[in-house]
Parts: C-alpha cells; structure tokens; sequence
C-alpha cells in the first residue's frame, strides 16, 4: 500500500512515510500470509502458483463531469480550471489507494476514465476501465477501472424488476455493473452499483433495486461463481431494508465494512451527521481471505468528493 500524509484514522493523522494508510481490523490474525506462502501481487504476470493478493475500493467521487454540456442529460459544466482540480485530486487519492480494481459511482463517460489512466493516475497502471451509460437524468453513471485481467463485463439496463409489493415494475437509474476479474487467474466477480438516491422519493425503487441486485448475485453463485463482490453507493444505512435485502440472510454474503473501527465506519456527512452509504459486501470465502477493510477520511478526500472510500484488501488463496 502506498502511504499517504492526509489520511488518517480518528484523530491521529498518518505522516508520508508509514508503512500502511490506515490498520483497520482483520477478521482475525489467522489471514496474515504464513511463513513460506508465495504471495503474488494481483497484477503481475507470473506462474499462477501460491496466494494473490487483491485490493478492491469503491468510491463514489462525486459530479465527475466533463466540460462539455451533455443536450440529453442535466449535467454540471465546470470551468477548464474546475475540471483540472478535480481530475487532480480524484487521481491524488486513487494513487493513495492503491488498489487493483475501483468500482466508481457517478462519472459521466468512459473518456474521463482515458484521461485520468492516461494522465494524473498514470502510475498506476489501470488498463482496464468502463463506463455504462444508464438512465440517471444527470448522467452519472458506474464504471470500474482495473489493473487486473478482466474477462467480461455484463450489463443489467435492459432488464426489468417488480416493486417490493409486485405492483409495478422498474428499471435500473444506474446499471447493475458485474465485472469478472481475474487477479493471479483467480476467478472474482465484482458487482459495481449505485442505487436510487433518498432525496427523490426512491426508496421503494432503491429497495426494489437492491432485491434485484440479490437475485442477480444468487444467479451467479448458482451458476458456479464462487467469490462475489458487490460494492458501491447503496444510499442506505446498516441494518436498513436495503441493506437486508443484498445481504439476505447472511448465508452467502456479508459486509466486510464491519471490520473498519466504529470511529471510522461512515462515508457521507449530511447536515452534520456522519453516515454510513458506501459498502464492499463479499462472499463468505471472501471474508475468511480479508486481511484489512478500511474507510479513509482526510481532507484531500473532502476536497475531491463527498463521499469516502471504502477499500477492502484479500489474500486469496489458490485451490
């Protein structure tokens, strides 16, 4: 992990230099790598032999638009001067990030990602990215970027769902966006969501969609997907409708966040109020091979966006 000066964990704030960004909890010491293992980095191209490890962040940086307005959406327009800030500081804390695969929420298009991989966050080798253009009215939409081979990307616009009480059907605002990567020629299916906002009205649709989000993931898992990730900007709390929904009765997956320190566990702030939106939830398997979770605050974070990133780091273990 590369270290950096405005992340901190509390109030301590972690100087240039120290050896991780932020120690949150570890299921249990158990998942350190033993003495002996062979330990390969997510991204290199070696032998498939020994144990990968893999680090997965999703952020939702916040307005990422370009400065051309858009006829078809309701887009913000920023300044050249505007744009360049926010390119800047978007890349300042992905490179503190450091991880192999970023889902995104609310990025206008797939040429943003070019020049922010081509240019400020060069150095970290993402040559993978997407972006799917959904519905949303503003035209934020999710995407990825990744460092890791990915296999295929699937799309859910097109699909159609029941209300809670079944009595209507609904589409996804922001797509349901599933990425099969393969860190180490380890099979891991990330799911990248961003679901309906609370200050519209959504809540039925926002529940609706996370219904459909389980469904879609039970479709993997018994299709032989054995390691699925959902993670993104679900616009709920924990223990909310919402949340149950995706995560169901705990059988098959968790939220990996609750091993981040309680002080540190929220992403957003409103009127005030520190919240909890933003989640990296994982199957089982997955949680036995999580080595930290963290949720970094600090004020270049602040200055590129209004949400925090919620980074989970695995050590996945070959069969």
């Amino acid at each position: 992990m590369r270290p950096s000066s405005f992340l901190r964990t509390g109030a301590t704030w972690l100087a240039l230099g120290l050896a991780a960004l932020v120690v949150a909890g570890c299921p249990s010491d158990d998942d350190a790598p033993l003495d002996g293992d062979v330990v390969q980095d997510a991204g290199t191209d070696v032998p498939p032999t020994g144990n990968v490890r893999f680090t997965v962040a999703t952020w939702n940086v916040e307005n990422f638009f370009d400065t051309a307005n858009d006829p078809d959406t309701f887009d913000d327009v920023p300044s050249r001067a505007d744009f360049d800030r926010k390119l800047d500081d978007i890349a300042r804390v992905l490179i503190a990030l450091d991880a192999d695969l970023v889902a995104l929420q609310e990025v206008e298009n797939e040429a943003l990602l070019q020049t922010l991989v081509e240019g400020p966050a060069a150095s970290l080798g993402y040559t993978e990215y997407r972006v799917i253009d959904g519905f949303d009215p503003r035209g934020i939409d999710v995407a990825f970027l990744a460092r890791v081979p990915i296999t295929n990307v699937a799309s859910h616009l097109g699909e159609s769902f029941p209300a809670p009480d079944g009595s209507r059907d609904y589409f996804w605002t922001r797509d349901a966006l599933e990425v099969f990567a393969e860190p180490g020629r380890i099979p891991v299916t990330v799911m990248v969501l961003h679901l309906r906002s609370q200050r519209d009205g959504g809540d039925e649709h926002r529940l609706a969609e996370a219904m459909q989000a389980r469904r879609i993931a039970d479709r993997r898992l018994e299709a032989g997907v054995t390691r699925m990730i959902i993670a993104g900007d679900l616009n709920d709390r924990p223990g909310s409708d919402v949340l149950d929904a995706v995560l169901g009765d705990g059988s098959a997956f968790s939220d990996l966040s609750r091993f981040v320190p309680a002080a540190d566990r929220y992403t957003f702030t409103f009127a005030g109020r520190q919240q909890q939106l933003d989640y990296i939830l994982g199957t089982d398997n997955l949680e036995s091979e999580l080595l930290e979770a963290r949720i970094l605050h600090g004020p270049e974070i602040d200055a590129a966006s209004d949400h925090a990133p919620v980074v989970a780091t695995f050590e996945l273990q070959r069969e």
